[in-house]
């Protein structure tokens, strides 16, 4: 059987709202404690919250993480400065491993 596309019940303006709004939620408790878990239920919600991490590093200026935390939640975390080495070598704007 094909799978179907996921949809949001929502319109694009509702899911734009949407995403604001968790962003504002998810990002102050963020600031004040450096991770936040939010319920996701379904795939469209956890879509839609990795979306809210992107959204969310724009306004702080820093790495968001957003993990699946069990079947229900997601966990968002800041990454810090530091932790971009672990994840790997940074790339300079020539291409070249920075060291």
């Amino acid at each position: 059987m094909p799978q179907e596309a996921t949809r949001t019940p929502l319109t694009a303006e509702e899911e734009l709202r949407s995403r604001s709004v968790f962003a504002t939620e998810i990002g102050a408790q963020l600031a004040r404690q450096g991770w936040a878990v939010f319920p996701a239920h379904t795939p469209e919600e956890r879509i839609r919250l990795f979306a809210v991490a992107r959204i969310i590093e724009q306004r702080l200026g820093r790495r968001v993480e957003a993990v699946p935390e069990d079947i229900c939640s997601m966990r968002f975390t800041v990454v810090s400065a530091d932790a971009t080495h672990e994840v790997g070598p940074a790339v300079g704007a020539s291409g070249q491993l920075d060291d």
